[in-house]
């Protein structure tokens, strides 16, 4: 007879790949949870240190460990995972941070109360291998901002997230994404209509950045390739892209001393860009248009004060000058 399978709340998917360091610290901020009811699914990727030893001195029945036999890399282990998984809520988390006790409560309380939204994450307070606090990452909350800012860039801290489980065993992680897995499948959600994204304006995960982080590691990469599973997005609303409208698009996201040499023909055809997308918008109507037009405004402002061009960041033809864009423009700046 085939058994049943066990009915938790919340499985909890904990990637591990040689990650003695912290690891014991990871794997018990979960375990002290105030709410209980999950799983807790480490899955070891084939590590060679001595994360298993560490991993096995814990007795907590809530536990499942997973052993690949060699080491298969984060997005096939974490599809490995959500085959596994069994709750109603999957939970993401790394084995290098630290969840604050109430995080696991406090979203499955969001998601119970608001069933139309697929997914939550959190903000973040910022550490370093010391477990010193370095600074924080705030996150933009509401739906319709979340999904303005796909255009852009990921609007998810991946450790932070909190999804139902049907949408993400329907879609997963692309293998292809490598390092960028997250945004890959956020923007897939995102052409759901019926799905709703937030973040939880609250401090609920230590997240943990250090030489070792993956982010680190290949930020570079992520920056180069993150176009390429925005760019589709960004055409939905745009339509077909030139070569220069790559370079126009992601000017706010360059790096400063880049962005100094940005000539003022080159400012003109980015203030431009940023109008057509505001104008297409307004025929498609893809976004919510105050939300849109202040996500745009702030890219407008960032690329004049890194271009020391403050003369410029009133200059532009929109109806953005309401109180409502202008105070939601101004609340996005203060996000990173």
């Amino acid at each position: 007879m085939k058994q049943a399978l066990k009915t938790v709340t919340i499985s909890v998917l904990l990637p591990v790949y040689n990650a003695e360091s912290f690891l014991k610290e990871a794997i018990q901020s979960v375990l002290n949870q105030t709410f209980i009811d999950f799983e807790l699914i480490i899955l070891n990727d084939g590590s060679t240190d001595k994360s298993k030893e560490i991993i096995n001195e814990f007795k907590d029945l809530r536990i499942r460990y997973i052993e690949n036999e060699t080491n298969i890399r984060l997005i096939r282990t974490l599809n490995k995972g959500i085959e596994l998984a069994q709750g109603k809520y999957i939970a993401r988390m790394d084995a290098d941070d630290v969840c604050m006790p109430d995080r696991f409560q406090k979203q499955v309380n969001f998601l119970e109360e608001n069933q139309e939204y697929v997914m939550c994450g959190t903000w973040a307070r910022i550490m370093n291998d010391r477990s010193d606090l370095t600074g924080r990452v705030k996150r933009i909350d509401t739906n319709e901002l979340v999904r303005a800012n796909m255009l852009f860039t990921t609007p998810f801290l991946h450790p932070t997230v909190m999804i139902r489980r049907e949408a993400l065993q329907t879609e997963k992680y692309k293998e292809e994404a490598l390092h960028c897995e997250d945004l890959e499948l956020w923007i897939r959600l995102a052409n759901n209509e019926q799905y709703k994204f937030a973040n939880i304006p609250e401090y609920l995960l230590k997240y943990r950045w250090h030489s070792t982080n993956i982010s680190v590691q290949h930020a570079e990469f992520q920056l180069e390739n993150r176009g390429k599973y925005i760019l589709p997005f960004v055409e939905h609303l745009s339509g077909e892209l030139q070569r220069e409208d790559l370079t126009l698009h992601f000017m706010s996201y360059q790096p400063k001393e880049q962005l100094k040499l940005v000539s003022p023909e080159l400012l003109k055809k980015a203030k431009k860009w940023l109008i057509k997308l505001s104008k297409k918008n307004q025929s498609k109507q893809l976004f919510r248009q105050n939300d849109l037009d202040a996500l745009l405004l702030s890219r407008w402002w960032v690329i004049c004060i890194r271009t020391k061009r403050l003369t410029q960041l009133t200059r532009i033809p929109f109806t953005w000058y309401n109180p409502e864009v202008v105070f939601k423009a101004i609340k996005l700046l203060l996000y990173k």
